[in-house]
């Protein structure tokens, strides 16, 4: 009987008034839901942790082989995160679904007319995705970093305890979920799936590259340049972001992105 009263208060309460526990309850719901955050998750994991122990087995291989020079500068974490590559792509892919496919399947309109208060639905879908994908990422990091070290035969291995290594770590995964951030920002920008994967792949992908043939050093504030030589390096290269710096530039860009969506999901029609 107290279910059955509990329901009907809840089915009574006006649209104006659902609180942001609410609409994160919901929208926690159609997330975990969804076939597609399954497999993108599962994908991302898997191949992930494949790819790192790969990627440490070879590198852990061409170690007697390698210069002085070479040696010198071996950073064992960030051979092993080389393994995160597909999640470059997984997570902000997954990100843009999150938003883009409720306006493909048309289901926006329902939503916006339970929750009339737009940026709470924008705030709750970020919430929801930055807490899934924060654990995820950095599961699949310290995986792929624990798995990786075991099979660098005579190499120098790494460990939590050494100087940067636990930084390295959770600033990887914290960033590949800024990154996700940043392609459910451009899923409310843009609100076709593939135009919105096209749209981050632009950004993150290609205009690096464009930028490392200008004179300057604009290519330093690129994504992947950040994660790759920075957030997951423990020795880190003349002329790269500091870490922390690094982690707050892919930070403002997540939040221009989300603020920009933000901003278009309140003025155009659903």
């Amino acid at each position: 009987m107290t279910t059955a009263v509990v329901s009907s208060r809840e089915q009574r309460r006006p649209a104006d008034h659902y609180r942001l526990g609410d609409v994160v309850r919901s929208e926690w719901t159609k997330f975990v839901s969804l076939r597609s955050t399954r497999w993108i998750l599962v994908a991302f994991a898997v191949v992930g942790v494949a790819l790192g122990i790969l990627i440490s087995a070879l590198t852990g291989h061409a170690w007697p082989h390698l210069s002085p020079q070479s040696r010198a500068n071996w950073d064992p974490t960030n051979n092993t995160l080389a393994g995160l590559i597909p999640g470059y792509l997984l997570i902000p892919m997954l990100g843009v679904l999150m938003m883009s496919s409720e306006y493909s399947s048309d289901a926006m309109r329902s939503t916006l007319a339970a929750v009339p208060k737009r940026p709470l639905v924008l705030a709750a879908k970020a919430l929801v995705f930055a807490a899934v994908a924060f654990v995820v990422d950095e599961v699949v990091t310290f995986a792929a970093f624990l798995a990786g070290q075991k099979v660098m035969g005579t190499a120098p291995h790494a460990t939590l305890g050494q100087p940067g290594v636990l930084r390295a770590l959770v600033l990887s995964g914290a960033f590949l979920a800024l990154m996700g951030l940043f392609g459910l920002g451009i899923g409310a920008i843009v609100r076709r799936s593939a135009w919105a994967i096209a749209a981050y792949a632009g950004v993150v992908l290609v205009l690096p590259m464009i930028l490392i043939a200008l004179p300057g050093h604009a290519w330093r504030f690129g994504p992947l340049i950040i994660l790759g030589n920075s957030e997951a390096a423990v020795r880190i290269l003349p002329g790269i972001l500091s870490p922390w710096t690094g982690f707050a530039m892919m930070a403002l860009y997540a939040a221009v992105a989300l603020v920009a969506g933000g901003v278009l999901l309140v003025r155009r029609d659903a």
